[in-house]
């Protein structure tokens, strides 16, 4: 799948780096990380919307869940699926992130923040959990009492918000929907310009500057986590 996906993506002229624990797997172990059960690959804003009409091309029994017309709903950020299993639920995937450039002003981030959180929520039709009872409670009042016109409506306006500054420079940059919050927020030079290391029996992509990025994120990301916890974190029967 991930070749696939590195194909249809490199024909599109679309660079793409490997994140998240699929790139520990690449600097620790040279591919996967033994116990994962998912890939994560992430993708410039500014190319995003190419990524994903490349994506939607995919065939031998794959299919790209588009960020905005989720069969299964989510965040905002897209997925691969093996078509080979009985459910979606069960079967193997491929998250695609986008990064998104952060506006250099403290009260723009914040703009952007906020844009973020209603964008997902009206992405995903359901209050934010895991966020706080505040977030909790704000975006439950936009599910539970905004009718759909206005949510659509929301949803277009918030992702202008969002993705404002993907065309302009800033410093840091952020995999804004990514699970470990805001230490996805990292120099923009940290990803730069992409270098191939071996993965498995090829060579994927990752960020310029991948050993700052994954310390940042994960820590001392080479040392194997306890034997306890080497175990997959979205399939409980993998």
């Amino acid at each position: 799948m991930l070749k696939a996906v590195s194909e249809k993506l490199n024909n599109a002229g679309v660079q793409f780096y490997l994140i998240g624990g699929s790139c520990i797997g690449a600097l620790r172990h040279q591919g996967f990380i033994p116990w994962d059960d998912d890939v994560d690959v992430a993708v410039m804003r500014k190319d995003f919307q190419k990524a994903e009409k490349a994506l939607s091309e995919l065939q031998d029994n794959m299919m790209y869940d588009a960020v905005e017309s989720h069969v299964i709903a989510d965040a905002p950020i897209g997925h691969v699926y093996s078509l080979d299993y009985k459910s979606m639920d069960d079967a193997p995937r491929i998250d695609v992130f986008a990064i998104d450039n952060v506006p250099d002003s403290r009260l723009a981030e914040k703009f952007q923040k906020l844009c973020s959180m209603i964008y997902h929520v009206c992405v995903l039709r359901r209050p934010a959990e895991n966020r706080g009872r505040l977030k909790r409670i704000f975006t439950y009042v936009i599910c539970k009492f905004f009718p759909k016109f206005l949510l659509d409506f929301l949803q277009k306006m918030s992702y202008k918000g969002v993705t404002k500054w993907k065309d302009k420079p800033t410093k840091y940059v952020s995999n804004i929907y990514g699970v470990s919050g805001d230490k996805e927020k990292v120099p923009a030079e940290f990803y730069g310009t992409a270098r191939y290391v071996p993965f498995e029996d090829t060579m994927m992509p990752i960020p310029e500057k991948a050993e700052e990025y994954n310390t940042q994120i994960y820590g001392n990301f080479m040392e194997y986590p306890p034997e306890e916890q080497r175990v997959p974190s979205h399939f409980k029967d993998f």
